[in-house]
């Protein structure tokens, strides 16, 4: 498993979401320190402010591998260029939907990809190319599309579910077919929020063959947010056993993250929720209180928080009493 956190990218697309500079670099050291794999630290066609706080971030000395987020557009690669990134993600429309709204056409597509990846890879050590709303295109148009990407040596593949449609099942399904016909093609999969699966989702689609997942801290981004870094990290240190992040800053990480965004962490979020990791019931009380595990999947001390809670209150019994 190798994490791809774009929290400085599509996070930072949230509506009513912007970091400053300083957020932003020390956002990427914090990430650094959790040995992140890879960031997409920003769009560097968005201007000269833009690109002013990439290279702030691409100077930063950090051990993460730096991309930016870049249309199918050979300004957009010069402008990329400038900002030092070791590698550059292509986004390309896929479906009919998209290419329509972009008047577009399949034979765009066709052209277009060789002529960009080719110029990319001139200035580029890296050259990620994106599938955008790969989820709703045709299985033959996003064939086409990959084997355009396979022969033009793109490095890796996105397969993004940029509206947010897909279930476990149809994710396990594309990749399994995937992997079947692209064996040595590396994938990177872009899960999005809309139906509360991204997460879901994202651990479907690496246990079925994909290498990457692109992942934001506390789900930030467009509408409902993409698969949640924590919730990823957690899952694959806890059930699968990878130890190479420092799960112990999670905590401390989402909480900046939410104050930055100003977006409030709900209480029952998953692992840095107030109140998922507190027990009012007495029984779950007295099974905690004997093994913190019994009741709770993993130690609070795991993410850098207290290990549990015990409360009071209507559901509780003598021995909440006895020790509150």
């Amino acid at each position: 498993m190798k994490l791809l956190d774009t929290t400085l990218r599509d996070g930072e697309q949230a509506a009513g979401v912007a970091f400053s500079d300083d957020e932003k670099v020390r956002l990427a050291y914090m990430l650094d320190e959790m040995r992140i794999d890879e960031m997409e630290i920003g769009t560097p066609a968005m201007g000269a402010a833009e690109c002013a706080v990439i290279r702030k971030i691409t100077r930063a000395g950090l051990n993460a591998r730096l991309t930016v987020w870049c249309r199918a557009m050979t300004k957009d690669i010069d402008a990329a260029a400038a900002t030092d990134v070791e590698g550059v993600h292509i986004a390309f429309p896929v479906s009919d939907i998209q290419l329509n709204v972009f008047n577009k056409s399949r034979q765009w597509l066709d052209d277009i990809l060789p002529t960009v990846v080719e110029y990319a890879r001139r200035r580029f050590s890296f050259v990620s190319v994106g599938a955008q709303d790969a989820c709703r295109a045709k299985p033959e148009q996003l064939h086409r599309f990959l084997l355009s990407a396979q022969s033009n040596a793109a490095e890796r593949v996105r397969i993004s579910d940029t509206v947010g449609i897909m279930t476990p099942l149809h994710t396990a399904e594309m990749f399994g077919k995937l992997r079947r016909e692209f064996p040595d093609l590396q994938f990177d999969f872009h899960a999005h929020n809309d139906f509360g699966m991204a997460t879901a989702n994202a651990i479907t689609a690496w246990q079925s063959g994909a290498q990457t997942l692109s992942v934001t801290v506390g789900g930030l981004g467009e509408r409902a947010g993409n698969a949640a870094m924590e919730e990823i990290m957690l899952i694959g240190s806890q059930r699968f056993d990878i130890k190479k992040y420092d799960t112990s800053r999670i905590y401390e990480l989402c909480r900046y993250v939410s104050g930055i965004s100003r977006r409030p962490i709900p209480v029952a979020k998953p692992i840095t929720g107030d109140k998922v990791l507190s027990h009012e019931s007495g029984i779950h009380i007295r099974g905690t209180l004997a093994d913190v595990l019994s009741f709770q999947p993993f130690d609070g001390k795991t993410v850098g928080r207290k290990t549990t809670e015990i409360c009071s209150g209507k559901h509780s019994g003598k021995r909440t009493l006895i020790i509150k």
